[in-house]
């Protein structure tokens, strides 16, 4: 997750999906809201297999929209 993102917005809740599709249903759902949203995906190993990883998408759900820093 970037360090460039300012930490004024506090977090309402962290979202763990299967899948894309859930995770943009709830940033829609966010957004009608006003709320801002923080997304990464990350590759967990499998709970049917230790062989195999699977990816879950984590959705920051956040009381207002994080702005990034300008300074670059």
């Amino acid at each position: 997750m970037s360090d460039d993102v300012a930490t004024t917005a506090q977090v309402l809740s962290t979202n763990i999906f299967d899948s894309a599709s859930e995770a943009i249903e709830a940033i829609a759902a966010a957004d009608v809201l006003g709320l801002g949203v923080k997304v990464a995906n990350r590759l967990v190993p499998d709970e049917e297999s230790d062989e195999t990883l699977v990816e879950e998408w984590v959705v920051e759900i956040f009381t207002s929209v994080p702005t990034a820093d300008d300074e670059e």
